[in-house]
């Protein structure tokens, strides 16, 4: 029939529509509940896989936010175990690492000098949010997520050396995830799986129908 789309051509539209949807679904997954946490970071463009390393750097007074006023990355996802060392650029004033609420990390007074480090081991899964506290209006904020965690609160038991004080230091107690946690949060890409499979399943059998109602159509013309 002219202009009409064939069986295959259907099946071929089902598989693609399929794919994106399986697509999103898994990418969804993949992405932390950080609650709001980055909305207005204006560097934040999602977050750096660096699981399976050893150490991981992140630069304190990157460019961002209207001045050097960023971590770089934002937020960056390592495995339990991994050393996270903060690296001042210089730039930007003074700075600080300092966890959101009741958590881990704190590298003491504000450091504008070129090249100093704050270090710390993260060993039990979580959302670790922090901040530079004179620079947090202006959005510099960061996040470390530890392991598989998408929500939630995570553990102490982490151990930590503030070289920007010059003395090194063990920290315990818990790392919070802050506000907004999502309990349960795959469920939705789950349920938008699930539904996506649903209309391949069924498409082929619409289309069939539809095939059969157009013929009858036919026929009662004739």
């Amino acid at each position: 029939m002219t202009g009409s789309m064939t069986r295959r051509q259907f099946a071929q539209v089902t598989a693609g529509t399929v794919a994106l949807g399986a697509t999103t679904a898994v990418s969804a997954q993949q992405g932390p509940d950080y609650g709001g946490w980055f909305d207005g970071v204006a560097n934040f463009d999602g977050t750096v896989d660096e699981t399976g390393q050893d150490t991981v750097e992140i630069t304190v007074g990157a460019q961002g936010n209207g001045g050097a006023f960023a971590f770089s990355p934002a937020a960056v996802r390592v495995s339990p175990g991994t050393e996270v060392v903060w690296t001042w650029t210089g730039e930007g004033g003074g700075h600080n690492v300092v966890s959101d609420g009741d958590g881990p990390l704190d590298s003491g007074g504000l450091v504008s000098e070129q090249g100093t480090t704050y270090s710390h081991t993260f060993e039990s899964e979580g959302i670790y949010k922090y901040v530079c506290e004179p620079h947090k209006g202006l959005g510099m904020k960061g996040a470390v997520v530890v392991g598989a965690a998408s929500g939630g609160s995570s553990g102490g038991g982490s151990t930590a050396t503030a070289t920007a004080s010059g003395d090194s230091e063990s920290s315990g107690g818990n790392a919070t995830s802050g506000d907004g946690g999502r309990t349960g949060s795959a469920s939705g890409p789950v349920t938008a799986l699930a539904a996506v499979i649903a209309m391949a399943f069924f498409s082929p059998l619409a289309f069939a129908a539809l095939m059969r109602r157009k013929a009858k159509q036919t026929d009662r013309r004739r």
